[in-house]
């Protein structure tokens, strides 16, 4: 059975909502419409002309990719015009792209922190902490009957699960509370009353059901009340929060559980990435060999930073944070030496190497989901390093 791209759209930034990502970045649907039925979904770090024609062989309707197209406004639709040669293709072909940027390495899905739990790291936080979610208290009240089914509509859109900042939020979920009073309604001409008559003030045992949300998860979770509440005009009051919510950000940084040398660590690290789930379930073949690695060998690493994609404007938030080693998808000659200079160790792994760990983490996202199940979801053979590696 086929799902449609904005159910896609919807399960996506359910996790890495568009409006986490920077003003000049340029997520969402880039082509196509969220009406289009698609059977088959393809994931891929970019969207290449290679990639587009795997797409069509493979009969996927949808392309959703890690870095967007059309980040700079298109003046003509020539097809002459390398830049407006891809989106065409893409439209002419009757296919839809979505691409997640930097709203994606800001989520749970981000590569630093895949390469933060490869690396075992303790006391783990962001390398540059964004914000903090905004928390909102929902309450309703339902008869007796009925407040379990309620109560699992609402859990299953996010309400009650890994609500605060405390380090062991993220083991709780479906955290409500109840308790128990009388609700009461007169139901005038027109209504159609579950519970009482037209004209009849009606008292109900009614249970108070509270719980909070994120921002993020609210209009889903009000949506899901209404669907599951037997009344048809259900009571619920919904209370914005001063109590801070999970933080979101850029990277990773943290500690490893012993000290070791970089001569020690570096090599360890890429067979331990070269070896994961998260390389290992890739159609094609990818070579860690040109991967480049500067400072001391026999420095003592302790404390190690990641920030995947581009790490330059993260340098200064390594060194601050006290990182031996700062480990980056690519990084300039000057910031380099720069690091080098303040004592930190760089490991430069290529922009792509460094992101396709997300594509595999999205992969895994989407095909856990119970809407997903009628789309088949493939990650692109195509998408490749455009590097070649020199002898």
């Amino acid at each position: 059975m086929a799902v449609t791209v904005g159910q896609v759209e919807q399960l996506i930034e359910k996790i890495a909502p568009r409006s986490w990502a920077e003003d000049w970045d340029n997520p969402g649907l880039l082509v196509g419409t969220s009406a289009q039925k698609v059977d088959t979904i393809l994931l891929s770090l970019d969207a290449t002309m290679e990639v587009v024609e795997e797409a069509v062989s493979k009969k996927a309707g949808l392309i959703v990719t890690h870095h967007p197209i059309l980040l700079k406004p298109l003046k003509s639709l020539r097809m002459d015009n390398q830049a407006a040669l891809l989106p065409l293709t893409i439209f002419k072909q009757g296919i839809s792209l979505y691409s997640a940027h930097t709203n994606l390495d800001q989520s749970e899905l981000s590569s630093s922190l895949t390469m933060a739990k490869i690396l075992e790291l303790q006391e783990v936080k962001f390398l540059e902490t964004t914000a903090s979610a905004k928390l909102f208290k929902i309450v309703t009240f339902v008869p007796e009957d009925n407040v379990e089914k309620v109560r699992q509509a609402l859990a299953a859109e996010g309400v009650g699960t890994a609500i605060t900042q405390g380090e062991h939020s993220a083991f709780y979920s479906d955290c409500f509370y109840q308790s128990k009073g009388e609700g009461m309604f007169k139901a005038l001409s027109g209504s159609d009353p579950v519970i009482g008559n037209i004209g009849e003030l009606t008292r109900v045992p009614e249970i108070r059901l509270e719980s909070v949300v994120e921002e993020r998860f609210l209009a889903r979770a009000i949506k899901a009340l209404h669907k599951s509440h037997p009344y048809e005009e259900p009571a619920y009051d919904v209370i914005p929060l001063r109590n801070p919510g999970k933080s979101r950000g850029y990277g990773a940084i943290g500690y490893l559980k012993e000290p070791c040398s970089l001569g020690e660590l570096w090599p360890s690290f890429l067979a331990a990435l070269n070896n994961h789930p998260v390389i290992k379930a890739f159609p094609a073949e990818y070579n860690l060999s040109a991967v480049r690695l500067a400072g001391d060998l026999k420095k003592k690493i302790r404390k190690v930073a990641i920030a995947n994609g581009s790490g330059s404007s993260f340098v200064s938030k390594a060194i601050l944070n006290g990182a031996d080693l700062y480990i980056t998808g690519d990084l300039g000659y000057h910031g380099v030496l720069d690091s080098l200079d303040a004592g930190m160790a760089i490991g430069e792994l290529g922009h792509f190497f460094s992101e396709i760990p997300m594509i595999q983490s999205l992969f895994t996202y989407l095909s856990q989901d119970k809407t997903m199940k009628g789309a088949k979801i493939i990650i692109s053979e195509s998408t490749k390093n455009p590097w070649h590696i020199g002898n």
